[in-house]
């Protein structure tokens, strides 16, 4: 789904090369640059074997991924998400020198059954070659352009869609209609980026996001050096407010509050964490709701469940891979109240057994993209799990984190998965094959 070279293992001769690569990518920014680091450059198409992107003085350049006679690209594709796990990916917001890519990006690292030798493979209308689990069960499906990198949608029983979508020079707020009768406006509903970002020439790194509050949409982008902006949207009255949020990586909400995990929001900057928005009234309130350790690699991934259970995580230091936690509904709202936030890690961890690099509500459960990058720093998804939270009884059990369950898996490169969102109680995910990208209806049960 995204290209991240900041969310790696780090072993053996992997590290060297990793170590090597953010040198690379790191090693300056400047107005006019075409990149600050290989997640930039993923608009220069899949690199020749044995080569990758790096930024090298802030231009997109090919480097050989050999490191002593040993192939550390395919190592690199092969255990870069063993770990415990996961978020986004990297970065659309904490490190343009950091982070950028934000949360949902459209490229599954599959080649989405272009290739010639999927012509003949045998596919589902809906799910193309992805195999559904026992437990779920597929309903209606939507065409959905490849430029729309995240949607939301209203609550139902009617639901009306927004999308986020991007292109070289624009980051703009859409409406796709009700569904399943999904189709991209002709017109944006307004742009994410603040007035002092929209120079020609200005570089910015969109976010893979999209959050509703019950009233307003949110989406985020990124500049170099992780200085960063959000944009609220009311997309009734065409209403829009810009508030300074460095680091921005992903978003979840709930009503009258978005939850961003970055470095700061407006006029509070603690570092590393998840941060609350109230949007209850004008001027908004921002307060830092949630900690994370000392050390971290970077932001990471937000969902927040049916039940107002919310996963927020950051990936590890060293390996980037992504960590997730459970937060209940309560000790949210105390921590926003009481403006302490609440230690992540002093929460119920959700075990997801590798790598992720989106997740999002599904039901009273959260739902992640589960995977690991190849040698092109491309995040590939093996599969999409759910796993069910439980609220805290009073005096009674605390919150609680189910086992995985395998809502779809990946059976070869001839179908990708490219986005999540929730529709109501059920799952939506972007797929994209040889018949074009769509979104797809997952519901709990038979």
């Amino acid at each position: 789904m995204r290209t991240d070279t900041k969310r790696m293992g780090t072993k053996g001769q992997r590290a060297a090369l990793m170590g090597a690569l953010l040198v690379v990518a790191l090693g300056g920014t400047g107005c006019g640059s075409e990149c600050v680091d290989p997640f930039d450059c993923r608009d220069q198409g899949t690199p020749p074997e044995g080569k990758a992107w790096a930024c090298v003085e802030e231009k997109c350049s090919q480097v050989d991924l050999s490191i002593g006679g040993d192939d550390a690209g395919t190592d690199a594709g092969t255990d870069a998400g063993t770990g415990t796990d996961a978020g986004t990916q990297t970065d659309a917001g904490t490190d343009a020198g950091t982070e950028t890519d934000g949360g949902t990006g459209s490229d599954a690292g599959t080649d989405g059954g272009t290739g010639g030798q999927c012509d003949t493979v045998p596919r589902d209308e809906k799910l193309g070659t992805l195999k559904l689990q026992p437990g779920f069960s597929v309903a209606e499906a939507a065409p959905l352009s490849t430029e729309v990198v995240a949607v939301v949608s209203t609550p139902g029983p009617t639901y009306s869609l927004f999308a986020l979508r991007t292109t070289a020079t624009a980051r703009d707020f859409f409406a796709l209609g009700t569904w399943p009768d999904v189709k991209l406006g002709e017109a944006a509903l307004d742009t994410v980026l603040a007035p002092a970002d929209r120079a020609v020439g200005t570089t910015t790194y969109a976010s893979y996001f999209l959050a509703y509050d019950g009233t307003r949409l949110l989406a985020g982008y990124t500049k170099s050096g992780g200085a960063g902006s959000v944009a609220v949207l009311d997309p009734v009255a065409r209403d829009v407010t810009y508030v300074n949020a460095p680091s921005n990586y992903t978003a979840a909400a709930t009503t009258d509050t978005f939850f961003i995990n970055g470095s700061g929001l407006d006029t509070v900057s603690e570092g590393l964490g998840v941060y609350a928005l109230v949007t209850s009234a004008k001027p908004f309130s921002a307060v830092k709701a949630v900690s994370f350790p000392a050390q971290v690699g970077a932001s990471g991934f937000s969902a927040i469940a049916d039940n107002g259970i919310a996963v927020f995580g950051y990936s590890a230091p060293e390996t980037y891979v992504n960590l997730a936690y459970a937060v209940s509904a309560s000790k949210l709202t105390t921590a926003v109240s009481t403006r302490t936030p609440v230690v992540l890690t002093g929460e119920p961890q959700v075990d997801v057994g590798s790598d992720f690099n989106n997740a999002t509500g599904f039901g009273a459960g959260v739902a992640v993209a589960r995977g690991a990058y190849d040698a092109s720093f491309t995040f590939v998804v093996t599969d999409v799990s759910r796993f069910q939270l439980t609220p805290p009884l009073v005096g009674g059990q605390p919150l609680s984190v189910g086992a995985r369950e395998s809502v779809l898996t990946v059976a070869d490169t001839c179908t990708s998965v490219d986005l999540l969102s929730s529709l109501g109680p059920d799952l939506l995910v972007g797929v994209t094959d040889a018949n074009g990208r769509r979104l797809v209806r997952i519901r709990q049960g038979q």
